[in-house]
């Protein structure tokens, strides 16, 4: 199943121009599934993916709602990141890149994540 996912998400990778990674990891940034072409190499690391967890945790705490999704900006790139607990979806682009056309693979995506999440969750 991990390899045929791999294979979609690279797939994905040139439909969004600018668009550098796809990254399905753990709450802890541990990668489950990814694929990649030159994401900053900071982007990859379990620390960067793992801060998600945290921020969503104290998003959720404004009062309103649970937070389904952070999209951050920096001075190059952008990460647009989805909760799907126990599992973390990562798009990771250059500051160019559209994101609502990226936002929008989150919904091709949404089957296979809750499949990967399954098989997580039963670990």
């Amino acid at each position: 199943m991990a390899e045929e996912l791999q294979k979609y998400l690279k797939r994905l990778l040139p439909t969004v121009e600018g668009l550098l990674s796809i990254i399905i990891s753990d709450r802890d940034g541990v990668q489950l599934v990814a694929a990649h072409d030159q994401a900053p190499p900071g982007t990859l690391r379990p620390p960067f993916l793992g801060t998600f967890a945290i921020a969503t945790e104290q998003a959720s705490k404004l009062g309103l709602g649970k937070n389904k999704s952070i999209i951050s900006y920096y001075s190059g790139h952008q990460v647009i990141q989805f909760n799907h607990s126990p599992l973390v979806l990562t798009f990771v682009a250059t500051g160019e890149a559209n994101t609502g056309l990226i936002y929008s693979l989150e919904e091709d995506l949404r089957d296979a994540v809750t499949d990967l999440q399954g098989a997580v969750t039963v670990l």
